[in-house]
């Protein structure tokens, strides 16, 4: 016998509907596939690169890239701005020589393997013969840092010495307030000959000794002169207590000494003292009469020339001019050498003028580095006129 309708629809809703139990259930199972789920993804994601861990690394990569590069590569730092940038999106910047680009990008690939990162590099054209590497690093999703390694034809470097230092301790701390390597030229036997030289070996920059040589003048180079007709032994002597005067010495340049430069004989005790001392000479160049570079050559020794006053007239217009006017030879020759004073000055137009070298990607390094170059030995300065 049939049963009742209203049986048979009790039956089908009992049928489709699930029991509570069973949807708990489910649900309990759905929320516990979820946690361990998200946990799972937790568990495997890598963790945030802190700031701290993310400069090592950046400095891991620079160590290797330079390597690879050599003295054919730069790693900009701006002035003022930390190295690495402290932002993960923002690039570190290295200019290369074409002959060292493609040893830089291999190193870079392998550094950033040994890390444990991911490496993403797009070339491109940033000249008609040059070109762009836009890498990117990362860890996972974290962003571990950016590079652009610009390829250049040569890199090209300038040294700015600064004369006459000992004298006056304020212009000396107004110079190392400069965020830039110049080199620091000391007289010795002065009231704060000393001083300076230890405070700007302290501040990271490279101290010289700004010897006093004889000049044709009536000018009086001041105490520690060497002069035209001494014998080897005073020579060597009064070298001796100069350097006494003036710690952290790397290297000599001559003040004054238009006389004794040009004398082949005294010039070649004098270079024969810094030999023997392992210290590098830079011909100041105060006459075209000069023989002391091409002396210091002979000799073996390190040596290189100033190209360009930058202070003859003490207004801040005439060295802004001649800082152009080094910028152009540094240009044009790939390496050279400027000499300039304490001025009030030249202090101001350096400060106003010193970040074009970066932004015409120029290096300035210490005199002694622009000595060690392949392309500085190549170069020399000007004949003398003929009388």
């Amino acid at each position: 016998m049939a049963r009742p309708l209203s049986q048979r629809r009790s039956k089908r809703r009992i049928l489709k509907t699930p029991p509570r139990s069973l949807i708990l259930a489910l649900l309990g199972v759905f929320a516990i596939l979820i946690v361990v789920f998200f946990g799972w993804r937790r568990w495997l994601a890598p963790r945030p690169l802190a700031e701290a861990e993310r400069r090592q690394i950046a400095l891991r990569l620079r160590g290797s890239i330079e390597r690879a590069g050599g003295k054919q590569i730069w790693v900009k730092e701006p002035p003022y701005a930390p190295f690495p940038p402290r932002r993960a999106d923002a690039a570190a910047e290295a200019v290369v020589a074409s002959t060292a680009f493609p040893g830089v990008l291999s190193a870079m690939e392998g550094q950033a393997q040994r890390e444990g990162l991911e490496i993403k590099t797009r070339i491109a054209a940033a000249h008609e013969r040059w070109h762009l590497a836009d890498i990117r690093l990362a860890r996972g999703r974290q962003p571990a840092g950016r590079w652009l390694i610009r390829e250049v034809g040569q890199l090209r470097r300038a040294a700015i010495i600064i004369d006459d230092l000992g004298q006056d301790l304020p212009a000396a701390d107004e110079l190392l307030a400069l965020p830039y390597p110049l080199t620091f030229s000391v007289l010795p036997h002065l009231p704060h000959s000393a001083k300076t030289a230890e405070e700007a070996h302290r501040g990271g920059r490279e101290v010289m000794l700004h010897l006093p040589l004889e000049p044709e003048s009536s000018a009086k180079p001041g105490p520690g002169e060497i002069r035209v007709g001494m014998r080897e032994a005073e020579v060597d002597r009064i070298v001796d207590e100069d350097l006494s005067s003036v710690p952290y010495v790397t290297g000599v340049n001559n003040h004054m000494g238009s006389r004794a430069t040009a004398d082949a004989v005294l010039m070649r005790e004098v270079i024969k003292a810094l030999a023997e001392r392992r210290l590098f000479f830079v011909d100041s160049r105060t006459t075209a009469k000069s023989v002391a570079f091409e002396v210091a050559r002979k000799e073996g020794l390190p040596t290189f020339f100033r190209s360009v006053f930058l202070d003859d007239t003490e207004t801040v217009p005439y060295t802004l001019g001649q800082l152009r006017e080094f910028l152009h030879v540094v240009e044009v020759e790939g390496a050279s050498l400027a000499i300039g004073h304490p001025h009030p000055s030249t202090i101001q137009a350096l400060g106003r003028f010193l970040p074009e070298f970066e932004r015409n990607d120029i290096q300035l390094v210490p005199a002694s580095e622009l000595l060690s170059l392949p392309e500085a030995a190549h170069l020399q300065p000007p004949p003398a006129p003929q009388p």
